[in-house]
């Protein structure tokens, strides 16, 4: 009976300690994930700011039409090629804008799965019911 209950006893201890163990595999995996989504959303921000350095060239370049426009006396069709200048440069603005919140959000995101990759290597490991 008492080797019975020393049995139940023993498993009993050893729940805790193999969750705990659970639990760092699920840390360090979460860190794995965030210093991954941190690595692409940097890429997907200087693709975005790249982008929107591309659009404010082309508003430039449209800009540039509606002064030549202008010259020819076609004074409508370049208030038109204005307005749509006008709203690329805005929209190229916006996108650089978002590309750099972007590329911050992933350095801070992949620090963060750093600080927590060593957290869940420097936990103690977990307690046996043989120490």
């Amino acid at each position: 009976m008492q080797t019975l209950l020393t049995g139940v006893v023993a498993v009993l201890l050893l729940i805790p300690a193999a969750a705990r163990a659970g639990g760092a595999e699920r840390t360090e995996r979460r860190a794995e994930h965030l210093k991954r989504t941190g690595e692409r959303r940097e890429r997907h921000g200087e693709h975005r700011e790249q982008r929107g350095e591309n659009l404010k060239r082309k508003a430039a370049a449209k800009e540039q039409r509606a002064e030549q426009l202008r010259a020819e006396g076609h004074v409508r069709a370049a208030n038109a090629v204005d307005r749509v200048a006008d709203r690329d440069q805005r929209r190229g603005e916006r996108m650089v804008r978002q590309g750099e919140r972007m590329q911050e959000q992933g350095e801070r995101r992949e620090k963060r799965g750093e600080r927590l990759e060593h957290r869940a290597m420097s936990e103690p490991a977990p307690a046996t019911a043989g120490e």
